[in-house]
């Protein structure tokens, strides 16, 4: 194996900042910058491993299941002692993605739609707008942590393999196996005949030499998927509506007219609106 050197450096380097990259540019990469000696991708993961597994740090190559390529991925595994999570963002945008990632583990398709996930900012206990949330999210598909397909939102690769062992540890009750490889489904669909799971890519092999579902041999029609991506939309729609409702009319209540009369005579009132969280902040300021 070439000592770890320049090329090893090069590759980490490459790898980080761009989240994923193919097996097929990794070695692309390698064969240009290390003319002299033929060099794999798989070797030289597993120096650079070596090298910064004490930092916490790992790149790992894995199947890539929005477009079945394999693929090189860097991963940040560190862990905080008190929130025992993932800690490259800050606490805002992490609440705001284990509320996003529940989401789409519990949904039947395995992801939501962009308004959906804008508005799940109203469960949030922090401050965080949808202006906010709609930057994150672009933010998250460019480094891999979301894909995004046509208007949805599901799981990425990084995100697949770097919270997996946040989702064993904190979301139990949110993870499926797959009853064909019985890994955990990230992206896939529970069968419409029964509650099993399966990955979108183990359906699809499968279905290429028979055209059921592979758990109770229902027959496998595509609109079925269709549907639940649909379904999954209204019933994530409704809840959204759901919570704006009950936000509205905690605000009526708190800026009910007929109360305080006598105050307003005193002091009065600004209100900053902010409309992306369906939220009133009041606050009062004397008369100059």
């Amino acid at each position: 194996m070439t000592p770890y050197g320049n090329a090893h450096r090069f590759f980490l380097r490459t790898v980080a900042s761009q989240g994923v990259i193919s097996v097929e540019d990794a070695q692309k990469l390698l064969d240009n910058c290390n003319s002299d000696e033929e060099i794999t991708v798989k070797d030289v993961v597993k120096a650079v491993n070596d090298e910064i597994k004490p930092y916490q740090q790992e790149i790992k190559i894995a199947t890539d299941e929005f477009t079945n390529d394999e693929v090189v991925v860097f991963l940040s595994l560190g862990y905080d002692d008190a929130t025992k999570s993932q800690n490259v963002f800050s606490a805002t945008e992490l609440e705001y993605f284990r509320i996003l990632l529940e989401q789409i583990m519990t949904t039947e398709s395995r992801q939501v739609s962009g308004i959906h996930a804008m508005n799940l900012v109203s469960k949030m206990k922090s401050s965080f707008t949808k202006s906010d949330a709609e930057k994150l999210l672009g933010t998250w598909c460019r480094m891999r942590y979301l894909d995004k397909d046509q208007d949805n939102y599901a799981l990425g690769v990084r995100a697949i393999h770097e919270f997996e062992g946040y989702l064993h540890q904190n979301m139990p009750d949110s993870i499926e196996e797959c009853c064909l490889c019985k890994r955990i489904v990230f992206r896939g669909y529970n069968c419409p005949g029964c509650p099993m799971a399966i990955h979108t890519r183990c359906l699809r092999r499968y279905l290429e030499k028979v055209n059921k579902w592979p758990c109770c041999k229902i027959d496998f029609f595509e609109n079925q998927l269709e549907s639940m991506t649909e379904r999954s939309s209204r019933l994530a729609q409704s809840e959204t509506q759901q919570l704006d409702t009950s936000n509205r009319s905690d605000d009526a209540t708190e800026l009910d007219p007929t109360q305080n009369t006598e105050l307003t005579q005193d002091v009065e009132m600004s209100q900053d609106v902010i409309p992306e969280i369906s939220q009133r902040v009041t606050r009062k300021r004397k008369r100059t």
